[in-house]
């Protein structure tokens, strides 16, 4: 197992560990627990959720899988992020963790001995209790964390180098790159919303399954740089397609780059940059003529980079002219 899978174990290893304190405090309680179980409750503590006893085991597992296969691909894409990236990762899923089997073992310890669901009451002291034993593991996952990962290098290359082309020679880049990550997020998003509808009468399963689907609809996209600029469209089909026209295009760079340092996975507006993350490393820099700045994630950016600066200046005209 190389080192970025290790990372990601490390991460996903203390969402394994909540499921089987919820499994075990399930298995001990189990003859106690009324059919159905109260799994929501008022303002004042008192139920006003319930979800069949069944039912509940199905939906933790999945909540706690869905959050701890996110926390595994964020590590397995951070590995070479900046040591606070990482540390954050980590104490972030540690804490989610902590706080969600607190939270789900004191519902089973509430709902235990009562003849009713309905009569089922949860002091709201519980979520104070949650939160500060999600600060405290959240703070041992930060010290667990160690040195983390090696940081990147990030500083800007100068002008990217040109592709040596004929005079009247065409030439087309293209590369397919995906995301793990957005494909995790809406898998586990799709899933989630499936099971929540099954198991329980809750409102936000539509979105849940919306938001899963266009994920996964959205993880994988083809980027294209040629005479007209650069153009990045979906797996699945040609169109909807972002297109940069050449004659925006100031000069193009690649380097390496993070996702979180580019604001997180997807299509990110920031003041002065606009940027499609799809994972972290090598990425394409396209410096607009507005000042402006255009990033996108892709492999082997230098060759696409060298191509557009080619065009680019092949589109100049002449001094004196």
């Amino acid at each position: 197992m190389d080192r970025s899978w290790r990372r990601a174990a490390v991460v996903a290893l203390p969402f394994v560990l909540a499921w089987a304190a919820v499994l075990a405090a399930f298995a001990v309680l189990r003859d106690r627990l009324p059919d159905p179980l109260a799994i929501h409750v008022g303002p004042g503590g008192q139920a006003d959720g319930f979800t069949g006893l069944g039912a509940f085991l199905p939906v933790v597992t999945t909540l706690l899988l869905v959050f701890g296969l996110l926390a595994a691909a964020g590590a397995h894409g951070l590995w070479r992020a900046r040591l606070s990236a990482w540390r954050m990762l980590v104490a972030t899923g540690y804490g989610m963790a902590t706080m969600l089997a607190y939270v789900f073992i004191a519902l089973l310890g509430a709902n235990a001995g009562a003849a009713r669901a309905a009569d089922v009451t949860f002091p709201l002291w519980h979520l104070a209790v949650s939160l500060a034993v999600a600060v405290a593991a959240g703070w041992a996952g930060w010290l667990l964390a160690g040195r983390g990962p090696a940081p990147a290098d990030e500083a800007d290359a100068a002008a990217g180098p040109r592709l040596p082309l004929a005079e009247g020679e065409a030439a087309v880049w293209t590369h397919s790159v995906g995301s793990p990550v957005l494909a995790v997020v809406g898998a586990g998003c799709t899933l989630l919303g499936v099971v929540l509808t099954v198991a329980m009468e809750v409102t936000a399963e539509a979105v849940l399954i919306a938001a899963g689907l266009i994920s996964v609809a959205l993880c994988r996209c083809r980027v294209i740089a040629d005479r007209r600029g650069l153009s990045v469209a979906p797996w699945f089909a040609p169109r909807p397609r972002l297109r940069i026209p050449l004659e925006r295009i100031e000069k193009a760079t690649s380097r390496e780059a993070h996702a979180l340092g580019l604001g997180g996975w997807g299509y990110r507006i920031q003041p002065g940059r606009r940027s499609l993350v799809l994972r972290s490393g090598d990425a394409l820099f396209l410096r607009l003529v507005t000042g402006k700045e255009f990033v996108v994630t892709v492999d082997d950016a230098a060759t696409a980079a060298a191509l557009l600066n080619t065009l680019i200046e092949r589109g100049r005209p002449a001094p004196g002219t």
